[in-house]
């Protein structure tokens, strides 16, 4: 039926050009309505960890690294050559200037894995800091026999390691940050070299006059007194007294707590670096812990300058340490004791304080040990869900597997994370590209990552987790970014 007037088609016109309008409103009210649902869902799934059950079943396939076929590892000849090559080394001298004075740990640790090495290197050259000497620097050592490779379960392996091809700084003899005074560190053969002479000192001298025998602090401060009143240039311990910083000390929870503040404070660890070798293996395989179409540049394309301004906690990423092989046995011999943490897994203000199992049942005390020591693959996969829930793992979107197992448990733990949660790329260790240098420093590696990540979840009587813990303080991330199984 047509209007029957002008007034009345106006009012026709009126009310329909109101009807369009208020629908276009709902219309945008609703679309509003349903991406702030979508956003918040989707906030809820990140933030509970709740399984997606449209997800495929297995992760998208990573391409298996390349093969390296060379029969013999390397002996990292250019690293060697680079560091008796350094600035500081004047061969044409025979005996030290009077103004240098040096100090060289000769019974440094041997034939024991990177993560006991490093952190025994770094209290090493603290006390040589402390006590303003020249620190003497040596390699990583398997063994010192004088052969160029050494047998490990079957495997060749590097005898000797020069420290170079694994860190930078100071403590491989790069220089001080401006105005401090501390004389350059030198290479022990160097050190032979101008020192054919020396005095030689035995741990007891100092070990058995301090009150807490397992204290880093006395430890140094009591070296320092010591080599105070040494005019002598060239002084090395004995070899054959051992670590100054041996397993008592790095395996006692109070034992890096007083020392902490001026060690976290000293260039041993504001200016530590990673070597160009292992930066350069982050470098190839940063797509498994950036994010995605991130711009960070290449670490291996910038000027170093400090530890914490290098190494910049990566958004998004969570690393785990599991360590398996060998570690089967060495829980069970650390759950007869039963152990604390190590030193620096062991700071005051960490979430995940240990406390160990003391019940009547043995058995249940071991088994209480074990969850967190040597972790079966469902408690592995319940802890990531529980931490994933964590206001310090919020927007977390890749995770990398830090470990030595065999590859059949990390596909099947891959497999499990995937399924359980909803992440957008699982990579591990054994994902690494890694050149005939890189692969046995690839521990190294692995510290890099763990050091970055946003949340790291490692293992408390692991060196290797313990470094990582060290670094993630020295550089201040938040602590209850760092957790334990």
């Amino acid at each position: 039926m047509l209007p029957s007037s002008l007034r009345e088609k106006d009012g026709l016109a009126r009310q329909g050009l109101h009807l369009r309008f208020k629908t276009r409103r709902y219309l945008v009210l609703a679309v509003i309505a349903f991406a702030v649902v979508t956003v918040f869902g989707r906030a809820l799934l990140a933030w509970f960890g709740v399984p997606r059950a449209f997800r495929d079943a297995y992760p998208p396939p990573l391409p298996p690294p390349p093969a390296i076929t060379s029969p013999l590892p390397p002996l990292y000849e250019n690293y060697h050559h680079t560091e008796l090559s350094l600035p500081q080394h004047h061969w044409d001298q025979r005996r030290p200037r009077k103004d240098e004075k040096y100090l060289f740990v000769a019974g440094h640790s041997r034939g024991c894995g990177w993560g006991n090495a490093m952190q025994e290197l770094l209290l090493n050259a603290y006390m040589a800091y402390k006590a303003g000497r020249s620190f003497v620097f040596a390699n990583y050592t398997w063994n010192d026999n004088g052969s160029p490779y050494s047998d490990y379960n079957g495997k060749k392996i590097p005898s000797l390691i020069p420290y170079s091809s694994i860190i930078q700084g100071p403590i491989v003899g790069a220089p001080f940050p401006f105005g401090d005074p501390t004389p350059l560190a030198v290479h022990r053969d160097y050190f032979d070299h101008v020192c054919p002479k020396k005095v030689t000192f035995i741990r007891e001298d100092i070990s058995e006059i301090i009150d807490f025998k397992n204290s880093a602090k006395e430890i140094v401060d009591g070296w320092h007194d010591k080599l105070a009143d040494v005019d002598e240039p060239c002084v090395q311990t004995a070899i054959n007294s051992g670590q100054i910083f041996n397993f008592d000390v790095f395996g006692d929870p109070r034992a890096m707590i007083d020392i902490w503040p001026e060690l976290s404070a000293s260039p041993i660890l504001t200016h530590f670096g990673w070597s160009p070798l292992v930066e350069l293996a982050f470098d190839t395989n940063r797509d498994m812990f950036l994010p995605s179409l991130s711009i960070e540049p290449y670490l291996t394309s910038l000027p170093y300058t400090t530890n914490a301004d290098r190494y910049a906690v990566i958004p998004g990423l969570m690393a785990l340490h599991l360590r398996r092989g060998d570690f089967a046995g060495h829980c069970e011999h650390l759950a007869g004791y039963p152990a604390e943490y190590n030193a620096f897994s062991s700071f005051p203000g960490l979430p995940d304080p240990f406390v160990p199992p003391r019940g009547p049942d043995a058995d249940e005390n071991r088994a209480a040990f074990r969850a967190h020591c040597y972790p079966t693959l469902e408690q592995i996969v319940t802890r990531v869900r529980e931490l994933r829930r964590t206001h310090a793992a919020r927007g977390l979107r890749k995770l990398y597997i830090m470990t030595n197992a065999d590859e059949g448990f990390v596909r099947e733990l891959r497999e499990a994370l995937w399924r359980d949660q909803d992440w957008q790329m699982i990579s591990s260790s054994r994902d690494l590209v890694l050149n005939w240098e890189q692969r046995h420093v690839a521990q190294a590696v692995d510290m890099l990552v763990g050091q970055r990540a946003q949340v790291f979840v490692g293992n408390g009587w692991s060196t290797l987790t313990s470094n990582v813990v060290m670094m993630r303080m020295a550089n201040r991330i938040r602590p209850d970014s760092t957790r334990f199984w």
